[in-house]
């Protein structure tokens, strides 16, 4: 019988088979290594993205503040002007406060009232004067406080004296003027009140 040596083959086989297996390793491993650098490239690539964006938007942050701090100073700026205009408006409307003051007494005094003073000091008014009598005195000091413009009429000097060899009573009235504001707000509480009834 003829006997045939598979040994020899059988070794060369498994030779074969183990490097087969070694090949296959070594290439999952090397699949595996590529996947890695191929994925940490993509993550640091992300990364170097997202930090260029970070300056960018810290970029952006810094202009921001800066054009907040200038609206914040237009802000300032403004309200300064504002309170300017407010101090030109009272002054403009103070400039004509004294004539408007005398021409309302001067239609508000009575024929038997001579007036030798005026004062008119941050809206408190002072009349100096000559009256016929006290009555004439009484109904001054009545037609002011009926005025809408003035109000809390105070006598301060009520005394008889002797003008060019005639008697006559020689008064001093304080009072207070009514602001714009003050007159209109107490015409529309009148009128609410002429409303009411």
């Amino acid at each position: 019988m003829i006997r045939i040596n598979l040994i020899p083959y059988r070794a060369e086989f498994r030779q074969q088979q183990i490097i087969e297996y070694i090949i296959v390793f070594v290439a999952a491993v090397l699949l595996a290594l590529s996947i890695v650098v191929i994925v940490n490239s993509a993550y640091t690539a992300s990364l170097e993205g997202l930090r260029d964006e970070k300056s960018l938007l810290v970029a952006q942050n810094q202009q921001l503040r800066k054009k907040i701090g200038e609206l914040k100073n237009l802000d300032t700026l403004r309200s300064e002007v504002e309170s300017k205009l407010a101090i030109v408006d009272e002054l403009q409307a103070g400039r004509f406060r004294s004539l408007t003051t005398l021409s309302n007494i001067a239609e508000l005094m009575p024929q038997n009232i001579w007036l030798e003073a005026f004062g008119d000091k941050n809206g408190t008014i002072t009349l100096v004067g000559f009256g016929e009598s006290s009555k004439s005195i009484a109904n001054l000091m009545r037609a002011i406080e009926s005025s809408d413009w003035f109000t809390g009429v105070a006598l301060q000097v009520d005394k008889e004296v002797e003008v060019e060899g005639s008697k006559a009573r020689s008064f001093s009235l304080v009072f207070k003027r009514l602001s714009l504001a003050q007159k209109e707000a107490n015409e529309k509480a009148a009128k609410e009140g002429k409303d009411e009834s």
